[in-house]
């Protein structure tokens, strides 16, 4: 076991492609001393490469057929809705807890973590952007403190579109906090171990990509990542996934109802649209009226997905009213997953499933290149407990292809000048780590399942056998106490979670 603290720095979407110029012009020197004096790789995500699920495949170190979140939505074709399982972002075992059962551990701001979990020897502060504004921390009488001396909020209003500056700036002021946080810990708590992650950064890469306002929040990234460094203190770098100027933007769901696959109805999205009641729109009307606030807090959430966007879509829960179920036979999500809404079991399954993948491989968009790198089936991907749920077809999106997956859009392609983004995801994330237990040479490209086991095996603990990911001892020094310490495992299955999860309940009942 390393003796040495050790700090995993989350940066969404972050990429070498993206800060490789800044570093060489010397404006984020933190960052570049780091990739001097450590190792470095690529590290690839699972798919779709999104926020959801990439953190929780990370927290977890398994594909995302064991802990049953495939994206911002899942797809439940037996009961015909497209919803967000949130109630399973706690029941799988994340490594950090691992490491508490004999260290002490804070994890700040790291996505897919609200309700923060209660663990012995932890501080937990939830993260962006799926949490909410009370009840983010544990111990519970942290979140005082944090809101106290930080003015803490978990959470910032994406403006983007129509209100960029103000946004930029509430931006600034979140990655300020979260480090802030982090060496507030750091200081007060007597971590051995810290993992805290920058959510907003990526929002930046989506809609600004490599403008000033993008650079200047790096920069501040690299000035805190400065003090978070210490000669005895390890420090990782890692991304979710990376991030690529969208060249073309596939709307997969047009695509789908245009081959004959999905119908669609109407329903108060289409009246709304016609009489130019778009998001943005209306974003704009009750900021001039000085009622954001409270039209946010009183519009049931699935009256605001009600509302269309710019290009006429709607997304997420509001998918469900649109969908002409008994005449569809597929249905995808945004960057990559196709559900059948077909019996596996038939031979019309196989049929449909095998000429939908054959169809989509084929597509070109109007540069002429290939949307797909490649286009898998289920069984190809996923395993475990949720196989069963996970989408039948799963799309590596070619780097430069932007996958949206509302529905309501005419067009199969779309003008990348007439998107909010300029950027979109990408499979290639970046790692990189520096201290006394971390080689200097670059390694080979990594997966994002392999940092669990990794991380586990620095702190001395056995891997859980249900982990897909394997301990990467190549990115260790050769003279770390790490590198001649047996990679050790331990049985586990995936209803240890449960087990785990029940257990917790009957201590906070005091049984």
């Amino acid at each position: 076991m390393s003796q040495r603290q050790t700090v995993v720095i989350g940066l969404d979407g972050a990429h070498f492609e993206l800060l490789r110029p800044w570093i060489e012009e010397g404006k984020l020197p933190n960052i570049a001393s780091i990739i001097d004096d450590g190792t470095t790789a690529d590290l690839c995500s699972v798919l779709p490469p999104v926020t959801s699920p990439n953190w929780k495949a990370y927290l977890t170190g398994k594909n995302p057929g064991k802990f049953g979140i495939f994206w911002w939505e899942n797809i439940d074709t037996d009961n015909r809705r497209v919803y967000y399982p949130s109630h399973r972002k706690n029941e799988q075992i994340e490594y950090w807890e691992h490491i508490a059962e004999d260290a002490s551990v804070g994890v700040v701001n790291v996505p897919t973590t609200y309700p923060p979990k209660s663990v012995d020897n932890a501080c937990v502060v939830a993260g962006a952007p799926d949490g909410e504004s009370a009840g983010f921390s544990t111990p519970e009488s942290l979140e005082a403190e944090l809101v106290d001396k930080f003015d803490y909020t978990v959470t910032t209003k994406n403006r983007m579109e129509t209100k960029p500056d103000a946004t930029v700036e509430e931006i600034l002021e979140r990655i300020d906090s979260r480090f802030k946080v982090a060496k507030h810990l750091l200081e007060t708590s007597d971590l051995d171990f810290l993992q805290v992650t920058t959510f907003y950064i990526n929002t930046l890469h989506h809609f600004l990509w490599d403008d000033e306002a993008t650079l200047e929040a790096w920069r501040a990234i690299d000035a805190h990542i400065g003090d978070l460094r210490s000669g005895d203190r390890n420090v990782v770098l890692m991304s979710d996934h990376g991030s690529t100027e969208i060249e073309t933007v596939f709307n997969i769901n047009a695509w789908l109802e245009q081959e004959g696959y999905l119908t669609l109805k109407r329903d108060v999205s289409d009246f709304m649209y016609r009489l130019g009641l778009t998001t943005n729109r209306i974003e704009q009307f009750v900021d001039a009226l000085g009622l954001r606030s409270l039209a946010f807090k009183l519009a049931p959430e699935r009256l605001k997905q009600k509302v269309p966007d710019e290009q006429g879509e709607v997304h997420k829960g509001a998918k469900t009213d649109r969908v002409n179920w008994d005449e569809s036979v597929a249905l995808a999500s945004g960057q990559g997953p196709v559900y059948l809404l077909l019996d596996s079991s038939t031979s019309e399954y196989d049929r449909v499933r095998s000429r939908i993948v054959e169809q989509l491989t084929a597509v070109r968009g109007p540069n002429g290149e290939r949307v797909c790198n490649d286009v898998l089936v289920k069984e190809e991907y996923y395993s475990g407990l949720y196989e069963k749920e996970a989408p039948d077809i799963i799309i590596d999106q070619r780097e430069g292809v932007h996958i949206r997956g509302g529905i309501g859009n005419d067009d199969i392609f779309t003008d990348p000048e007439s998107e909010g983004w300029r950027a979109e995801n990408k499979r290639r994330g970046l790692f990189a780590a520096c201290g006394p237990d971390f080689t200097s040479e670059a390694v080979d490209p990594m997966s994002i399942l392999d940092l669990a086991p990794t991380l586990l095996h620095l702190y001395g603990k056995d891997i859980p056998t249900s982990m897909d990911g394997t301990v990467r001892s190549d990115v260790f020094a050769a003279d770390s106490p790490i590198a001649d310490t047996p990679i050790e495992y331990r049985d586990s299955n995936e209803r240890d979670a449960e087990i785990r999860r029940i257990r917790r309940i009957a201590r906070s009942l005091d049984y």
